[in-house]
């Protein structure tokens, strides 16, 4: 169960990170525009949502890493999604890529949820 866990866990996240760094230039845009209207100076907004979104990079990279190892050579997960939520991440953390790995993230999350059901249901 915990290794079904993990794929469900990593569809997701590749889901969702990956929408998500598909609009960030979008939400840094805004915190840069909203920090200027405001007169505030401080940028804050901005710093923190490329710190979030810098994380966001780093998970889906993890992420990734740990599918690969717990699922070598189980055939549950296929190679392709471990190496997709991978090489995502790492061409989400090049500048002015962040996009683009958002796109491969999702396609990696994608195969990770279309391979759960791979996992045999525990009947108790």
């Amino acid at each position: 169960m915990k290794s079904k866990t993990l794929a469900l866990t990593n569809g997701i996240f590749g889901l969702i990170g990956g929408i998500a760094l598909i609009f960030a230039p979008l939400f840094i845009l805004d915190g840069i525009t909203n920090d200027a209207l405001n007169d505030d100076g401080s940028a804050t907004s901005t710093v923190v949502l490329s710190v979030n979104f810098i994380l966001v990079k780093i998970a889906i990279l993890v992420l990734g890493i740990v599918g690969l190892v717990t699922y070598k050579g189980t055939g549950l997960v296929k190679t392709a999604a471990h190496v997709l939520l991978i090489v995502g991440g790492a061409v989400a953390l090049i500048p002015l890529l962040g996009v683009a790995g958002g796109i491969v993230s999702i396609v990696g999350g994608a195969l990770y949820l279309a391979s759960l059901k791979n996992f045999k249901i525990d009947a108790q």
